[in-house]
């Protein structure tokens, strides 16, 4: 509807224009009519070239075909002023002049509507690419996710199934927490952002699996968290897979004494998360998790992160931070 408006826009402006010159020579009937048939005359030419020569000639019949139909179509309009005294008319009395002055007249919106053609062919195209850029990114992150869900299950669900066999307690409880992380997966792990808060309670669920599964190093998980509420959404599921990676790759499960610190700091508009875990040297191993998450930082900020770990001494540590600025989510 915008650009109707617009072009409405234009050939009254034209319009007027044409007017203006053209009553300086003649009456006000005769100045109407002859503006009338000049600015159609330009209308059609630029309406013919802009639907019709430059998608369908020029596209698909080459530059060659496309000047042959321009050439064609100025002859056949010329013809028409020629044929109805309108060159003399409107241009100038001597022939070659008043063609002349025709050709520039008209070439101009000529080239006008190819401007235009091309600029809505660039912006069409740009917009198409986007959305194939954006599409692929998505499907990109869908992937990244589906490697990280069925890993997780495969994990919990041994859990609960060596607790059924112990007939522990504790087995339809875990069952509980594992439905609403898969939830949790299903319905928020698609979407672009998610409340922070719902990210803090997804780990409160992750972390009440590891209690009930009672493993060696129980006693020693911790999880610290400030929040001032300036960053009221993140993107789904990174800091799950850094703990996780914890779990899998450290040694709380079979070390009484070993442990895993959780650290999420949210304040100034800025995301600061860290893990910091035990480990037997033997069993130190990125894993996919870390190299997904790797992956989706780089789709979802760009440069504007940081991902860092250190190892020091059997302890391995890993620190994210990100500005929550929604811009960058």
């Amino acid at each position: 509807m915008n650009k109707i408006y617009y072009h409405l826009l234009f050939w009254l402006f034209i319009s007027l224009y044409v007017f203006d010159y053209i009553a300086s020579f003649y009456n006000l009937k005769e100045s109407i009519l002859y503006t009338s048939f000049e600015v159609a005359a330009f209308c059609s030419e630029f309406y013919i070239n802009l639907f019709i020569l430059l998608p369908f000639v020029l596209n698909k019949k080459g530059k060659t075909a496309y000047v042959s139909a321009l050439i064609l179509l100025l002859s056949l309009s010329f013809l028409i002023y020629y044929s109805t005294g309108l060159n003399v008319v409107l241009y100038d009395d001597d022939l070659l002049k008043s063609f002349i002055s025709f050709l520039l007249n008209h070439s101009l919106y000529l080239f006008i509507s190819y401007i235009v053609w091309f600029f809505n062919k660039y912006f069409t195209e740009k917009q198409l690419r986007l959305q194939a850029e954006n599409e692929k990114l998505q499907t990109e992150m869908m992937l990244l996710k589906s490697q990280i869900s069925p890993h997780f299950l495969f994990n919990a669900l041994n859990n609960i199934y060596a607790l059924t066999l112990i007939k522990s307690d504790n087995a339809p409880k875990m069952l509980a927490c594992l439905a609403d992380i898969l939830r949790y997966f299903l319905y928020e792990g698609d979407k672009k952002s998610v409340s922070l808060l719902s990210e803090i309670e997804i780990i409160h669920k992750y972390l009440q699996i590891q209690e009930y599964r009672e493993i060696a190093g129980m006693k020693n998980i911790s999880f610290t968290i400030s929040n001032d509420n300036s960053i009221p959404e993140v993107p789904p599921l990174l800091f799950l897979t850094l703990i996780e990676n914890a779990f899998k790759h450290g040694d709380i499960i079979e070390n009484k004494n070993g442990f895993v610190d959780i650290i999420l700091t949210a304040v100034n508009n800025k995301i600061e998360f860290s893990v910091v875990n035990s480990f037997q040297p033997k069993s130190k191993n990125q894993g996919i998790g870390l190299k997904n998450i790797e992956s989706q930082l780089k789709n979802l900020f760009g440069d504007n992160y940081q991902l860092s770990t250190e190892e020091i001494d059997s302890i391995y540590k890993v620190s994210l931070s990100f500005y929550g600025n929604k811009d960058n989510i």
